[in-house]
């Protein structure tokens, strides 16, 4: 079992590459969701899914919808 080492605000986090849902850019600071839970971490997004294993980082460019489309 390979397990990543993450810097929090308290401790240090180590999470498996295996287990990890998604990776999400917050404000500040970047949540990793895992089966288990929620960490922030202080990584940035590329750095923490180069460190998980990722070779690409998919990125959502979808524009987003109008809040009222008028038909």
């Amino acid at each position: 079992m390979k397990l990543v080492k993450f810097t929090t605000d308290e401790n240090p986090i180590f999470i498996n590459p295996e287990h990890v849902v998604s990776v999400k850019k917050g404000m500040k600071d970047t949540a990793i969701q895992t089966l288990a839970d929620k960490y922030t971490v202080k990584e940035s997004v590329e750095l923490a899914v180069r460190l998980l294993g990722a070779e690409e980082v998919a990125r959502d460019i979808t524009p987003a919808l109008p809040r009222s489309i008028d038909l």
